[in-house]
């Protein structure tokens, strides 16, 4: 007889990260939905530090990350830090690391050098990849390799993602394990903007941050005009009575009802038009289509002027990486670490502890006859058990020497109990089992 797996004991530490730019704190709400806790975050904005601390907590630094000593940082897993992108962006002056904040991304080399977490995950507008021909990302990769980091990049759609909104943005991933780095697999269907806001439409009052702006009916009527996918210059070009404005094709956009939105921006206040309403998004229905519960609130002014102080609740919307994204990326960061980590303590036993019902030559099992009690019960029994009790999206390694008796009644085990569930079959020999949503 083989041996047989009796028991697998979970590993009770959790992973622990810091987020860098935090911003109002998409990045971390998604890592600490994936099951991770935060050691510290950092941020320079007063306003979006306060939005963080009511939402995630008091271990948010509210300073410039080049004041910071690396020696008070806490060690931590998983390094994540969406750096300023104006110098990379393609709608800015495109100034790269020379530009106002280009250092920031150096910043970040820094705390990766001397923190030395397992992982890092860094964040940017897909203009980094494009810039200069892709000579910055080509000088990042190899800037952050020669610290000791396998480092690789993707370019992930939010909205392949579960996020309703067309977000395609930048992540350079490393790890100092010597692993291949894990990305997020696309999970299906798009959520649309009705979909996602829709609610809030017929409910304007219950929700928070929730105030529509206060347009003119001269401002009305333009948006009236405006067809789905159209802006309001759009409209202008086409009927003159509405009048004239200092206005670029991307703003007012008239959001597609069926569609994911488009990328939802720091002002996306003059880029968006309601799908079916004529006015601004509110920065409830924006948080929505960036992912955000409605129990996260934002503090702060709900817009700004320019010579106003401080990220506006839209400005800290639209800055935000998607907690949804985050957490697909948590989870593949798991994936690595879990690789790294002291393995899941596999007990094995010498004999027969179970029968062989699970065995394709036991063509006449025992028979329970006590209702409601299974006829026979599996060799595999108390693996099953223990996939039952993992929580959903949870890895569980299974040992590298299960017969394959166990994945030939895998699927039916599973199915007996109503589980769905991922199996990955590694090169070395293990396999990897993680539970899914129905």
């Amino acid at each position: 007889m083989e041996k047989i797996v009796e028991t697998i004991k979970a590993i009770e530490a959790p992973i622990t990260f810091i987020d860098l730019f935090s911003g109002c704190g998409g990045f971390s709400l998604g890592l600490k939905s994936a099951g991770m806790v935060c050691k510290m975050a950092v941020e320079i904005d007063q306003d979006a530090c306060e939005t963080y601390r009511v939402n995630l907590g008091d271990h948010i630094v509210c300073k410039d990350i080049r004041e910071i000593d690396t020696n008070s940082v806490p060690r931590c897993d998983i390094l994540v830090g969406g750096f300023p992108c104006q110098p990379f962006s393609l709608s800015g002056l495109q100034k790269g690391f020379d530009g106002k904040g280009g250092d920031l991304f150096h910043q970040c080399v820094r705390f990766i050098n001397e923190v030395r977490p397992k992982i890092f995950i860094l964040e940017n507008v897909t203009g980094f990849a494009r810039l200069q021909k892709g000579a910055y990302l080509k000088e990042a990769v190899k800037i952050l390799s020669s610290l000791g980091y396998v480092t690789e990049w993707q370019i992930l759609n939010a909205a392949d993602f579960g996020v309703p909104q067309t977000r395609q943005r930048l992540f350079i991933v490393g790890n100092s394990l010597g692993l291949k780095n894990a990305f997020p697999i696309p999970s299906g269907r798009q959520v649309t903007v009705f979909e996602a806001i829709e609610d809030i439409r017929l409910n304007m009052d219950k929700f928070t941050n929730n105030d529509p702006m206060r347009h003119s009916e001269r401002i009305k009527r333009r948006f009236a005009a405006v067809a789905p996918g159209e802006t309001a210059l759009d409209a202008m070009k086409r009927d003159s009575t509405l009048g004239t404005a200092k206005i670029t094709k991307q703003c007012y956009r008239r959001l597609f009802a069926d569609r994911p939105a488009p990328t939802i921006v720091a002002n996306f206040v003059t880029t968006t038009i309601h799908y079916c309403e004529d006015r601004n998004l509110t920065a409830r229905e924006a948080a929505r289509l960036q992912s955000f519960p409605d129990s996260f609130l934002f503090t702060g002014l709900k817009t700004r002027m320019s010579w106003q102080k401080g990220l506006s609740q839209f400005e800290q919307i639209g800055n935000a990486v998607p907690p949804k994204l985050a957490y697909e990326l948590g989870m593949a960061a798991k994936q690595v670490l879990s690789f790294s980590m002291p393995k899941a303590e596999i007990v094995f036993t010498e004999g027969e502890l179970f029968d062989q019902s699970d065995s394709a030559d036991n063509v006449q099992p025992k028979v329970n006859t006590q209702k409601g009690v299974r006829g026979r019960k599996s060799r595999f029994a108390d693996v099953y058990k223990v996939i039952e009790s993992a929580p959903t999206g949870e890895p569980i390694i299974l040992p590298q020497n299960l017969p394959d008796a166990f994945f030939i009644f895998l699927n039916g085990a599973m199915r007996r109990r109503q589980i769905s569930f991922k199996l990955e079959r590694l090169p070395g020999g293990e396999s990897v089992l993680t539970k899914t949503l129905l």
